[in-house]
């Protein structure tokens, strides 16, 4: 939980200065890469988390796999992390500065999994459905071929089950009651 109030404390000081020198747009997109980049890699991250590395060590790290990707103000963020020995919020921090940067803006974030690609037309028809939800839709596809077919939305709490899985499933139940 401490974390998470950190992780939010500094994201809320990196948009306010992110603001103030006009790199808004461009540290977003940053701390997308950051999100993903961490997610997709255990290594990265257990390194961070690692109490036995040294911060000079981690930050050589850092510098090696985001300086020619990342703007100087996203860069001294994360060497400002790891001088203060809090690089393991490193991505919790990325992923709260997203989602402060969507309430502000009024994206909502939907998660969309269905059990093909969706095709350019169906996400759009999808975001349009959803628009209700906020301004912009920013949709995440996953792919899992398990449901059959259908959709699965999320939406923050919310959450609505179309898939042919679930529908099977409930089926099933009503057969076995009988």
């Amino acid at each position: 939980m401490k974390s998470r109030k950190a992780s939010g404390r500094y994201a809320q000081s990196l948009i306010q200065l992110a603001i103030e020198k006009s790199q808004l747009e461009e540290v977003r997109a940053d701390m997308e890469l950051v999100a993903k980049t961490c997610s997709a890699s255990d290594d990265l991250t257990q390194m961070l988390q690692s109490s036995i590395i040294k911060t000079e060590v981690k930050q050589r790290a850092l510098e090696a796999v985001f300086s020619k990707k990342v703007s100087d103000l996203s860069m001294h963020f994360m060497n400002m992390l790891a001088e203060k020995k809090r690089e393991a919020i490193l991505e919790a921090a990325a992923d709260s500065f997203i989602s402060i940067y969507n309430e502000k803006e009024g994206i909502v974030e939907a998660t969309v999994t269905s059990a093909t690609t969706l095709s350019t037309d169906q996400k759009k028809q999808l975001q349009s459905s959803l628009s209700s939800f906020g301004k912009t839709i920013s949709l995440k596809e996953i792919v899992d071929p398990s449901i059959l077919g259908g959709l699965q939305i999320r939406i923050g709490d919310l959450r609505l089950d179309a898939s042919i899985r679930r529908k099977l499933n409930s089926l099933k139940q009503e057969i076995h009651k009988s």
